[in-house]
């Protein structure tokens, strides 16, 4: 009998500490699988911003990234972009079919090639963009590719709003498709001088840098050194610490050309908020859940002390003091909590890889 009520505490305990795991480690493995997919749509862990009214534009994008290599910042990798600003009027039209696209993308596509290593292609492959053969090609999500039937080699037609507010259209080559299917589907990379052809600027015309940290680099503080150290030489922006902030940054109808230092943190304000809403549901029902095991342990361990009645007579007839045996007690109860904490959390990484294997946690709308 003693036996089951040790069993019984001890299955308490792995199920408490097996759930923690398993929903803590999901909601935080949702979370960075945003921030990476974020990384490549939003330039990077760190973007460079520039604005002239409300004209995007960097100007002087090599001595700003002078700046940044003589301050030695821990950035893994620093790349140009030019990026479709022009509301959602951008679309990829194929075979009688058409998509819209949120955020065409024009970068340096070797500059940013380690960065995007991660990103599993159906068919072509990255590599197809690099140098020369880049020409004229473009990139697609999978939500595009499907909604549109191409495939790669495809000849589709890109068409965007010139800074005119002319109508301009180019026939592009479908170097890759890329699987991704979420919110951050419905963009497309091509050569910055083929998107700024189809803009209507000039060929190397930038709007954005993409800075890279460094593993286990502190974004946030990176990002406030990087705009406190450029501060020194450009015109920047007070720090952005949410979505609203870049908003209203936006809206701002500056003289001089200035910088505005975006971390990712700020553009994914909202969805960090809903997140973290989830943790602390989770967090509120597993301290309810563990509350109510904690008390199960608690009159299940009386009951065993007063069973162990005569074993405690029985020590201290043979010279023990209270303080001994209550040693021994709280000695024996730990390690039940320390062994069993352990086999909960293993079983819970157990449960977790099958999960991550069976399910694909990439394609979940938020991601």
């Amino acid at each position: 009998m003693r036996r089951k009520r040790y069993a019984l505490m001890a299955i308490a305990v792995i199920l408490g500490f097996s759930l923690v795991t398993i929903l803590s480690s999901l909601a935080f493995g949702v979370l960075e699988t945003v921030k990476i997919k974020a990384s490549r749509y939003f330039s990077g862990h760190i973007a460079l911003v520039s604005f002239t009214g409300r004209v995007y534009g960097i100007t002087n994008p090599d001595e700003i990234i002078t700046k940044l290599k003589e301050n030695k910042f821990p950035l893994k990798a620093i790349g140009k972009r030019s990026v479709y600003y022009g509301g959602e009027t951008a679309k990829i039209f194929f075979n009688g079919n058409s998509i819209l696209q949120r955020r065409p993308i024009g970068m340096d596509f070797e500059a940013e090639r380690e960065m995007f290593k991660n990103l599993f292609f159906l068919e072509g492959s990255y590599d197809s963009m690099l140098g020369d053969k880049g020409k004229g090609g473009i990139l697609v999500s999978r939500t595009v590719a499907e909604t549109l039937g191409a495939r790669v080699g495809d000849d589709v037609i890109v068409y965007m709003v010139t800074t005119e507010r002319q109508h301009n259209t180019a026939v592009m080559i479908v170097r890759g498709i890329f699987n991704e299917t979420s919110i951050f589907g419905y963009t497309s990379y091509m050569r910055i001088d083929d998107l700024n052809m189809l803009y209507g600027k000039k060929e190397d015309a930038i709007t954005d840098i993409a800075l890279y940290g460094k593993e286990g680099a502190n974004i946030e503080k990176l990002a406030e050194r990087i705009r406190k150290a450029l501060g020194k030489s450009f015109p920047v922006f007070p720090r952005i610490y949410n979505n609203s902030d870049f908003g209203h940054t936006r809206s701002l109808r500056v003289e001089d050309e200035t910088i505005a230092v975006v971390p990712i943190d700020a553009q994914l304000s909202e969805i960090k908020d809903i997140l973290n809403a989830f943790l602390i549901g989770i967090y509120f029902v597993l301290v309810i859940f563990i509350f109510i095991v904690m008390i199960g342990i608690l009159n299940t361990y009386r009951v065993l002390v007063h069973e162990r009645t005569r074993e405690i007579g029985t020590m201290r007839a043979m010279g023990m003091q209270k303080g001994e045996i209550k040693l021994l007690f709280l000695i024996e109860a730990a390690a039940l909590s320390l062994i069993s904490s352990f086999i909960g959390l293993l079983l819970g990484f157990i449960i977790l890889n099958a999960i991550v294997s069976f399910a694909d946690l990439s394609s979940f709308s938020a991601a």
